[in-house]
């Protein structure tokens, strides 16, 4: 695989891994198998990228995940061997007999993938997970710009800068899809004094994001709206700037944020997404 194609693969498998994560953050049954099957998922690509130049009895697209990572760990001894093993069976019961783990269980096998995620980029590979950055996916350029501000800021542990460029993108990221999602046509109705046509995106924002919670909580707080100014309609919102109490909450809200960006921007037409700041 030329490093180009690598750097892309890898990339993937984090994303997958990031979306694993954010289900595991709710605790419903289908959440939690959500996250079994992209943690799974994750681990099992690796090990066979990782197997095409060994031999197996057949073909190596039908070679199970046990066989796999039992002959990938003969060659280089892999962290949390067995607990990996049982993640198989785990996903086996899960997507086969429907017997769906435990929060704490989910949420455990999550961490164990993390590690095995950072471990085998850094020793199959020579490239450090972190390093992957996955603000490089986010289609629109003024976002992306925001987030790896916040980033930054985070960093360098100014978390009142990093709230304000995290929580403006992802209020960027609502009223890029607002205009959308809406109908200009329906600039001036109410219905009780509520907007027709944030109502409008409003119900569009439920429908996509019917089952995922924690996502559509987010883009609620943001309030937008359509505005005419000098008599060109343009879109405003207002976004919440939340207090971090340290480092620690400040990467959640940004993890979480950016998410959900790279979650749902393929639901919008990408030429909607701005390519210059």
């Amino acid at each position: 695989m030329a490093q180009e194609e690598l750097l892309s693969f890898l990339t993937n498998m984090k994303l997958i891994y990031q979306h694993g994560v954010s289900h595991s953050k709710n605790s419903s049954k289908i959440h939690r198998l959500f996250t079994i099957h992209h943690c799974h998922y994750v681990v099992e690509q690796i090990l066979r990228e990782q197997a095409k130049d060994m031999s197996f009895s057949g073909a190596l697209l039908n070679i199970g995940f046990d066989e796999i990572i039992k002959k990938v760990n003969n060659k280089n001894n892999i962290p949390d061997f067995n607990r990996l093993l049982e993640l198989n069976k785990i996903r086996n019961g899960a997507e086969h007999l429907n017997i769906i783990p435990d929060v704490d269980t989910v949420r455990f096998y999550t961490k164990i993938v993390g590690d095995f995620l950072k471990w085998s980029y850094k020793v199959y590979h020579g490239i450090d997970y972190d390093s992957l950055a996955l603000e490089n996916m986010i289609f629109d350029v003024p976002i992306r710009n925001r987030m790896n501000e916040a980033k930054a800021f985070i960093e360098k542990n100014d978390l009142p800068n990093a709230s304000k460029k995290m929580y403006e993108s992802i209020g960027a990221f609502k009223f890029m899809s607002f205009g959308f999602l809406s109908d200009p046509r329906a600039v001036g109705i109410s219905f009780g004094g509520i907007d027709f046509p944030n109502l409008l995106a409003d119900l569009a924002f439920k429908i996509i994001m019917t089952d995922d919670e924690s996502a559509l909580k987010k883009i609620m707080q943001i309030g937008t709206t359509f505005k005419v100014e000098d008599g060109i309609l343009k879109t405003q919102s207002v976004y919440p700037v939340p207090t971090f109490k340290d480092k620690d909450e400040a990467n959640q809200h940004y993890e979480e944020i950016l998410n959900i960006i790279l979650t749902y921007q393929d639901r919008i037409p990408q030429s909607l997404w701005r390519n210059k700041e």
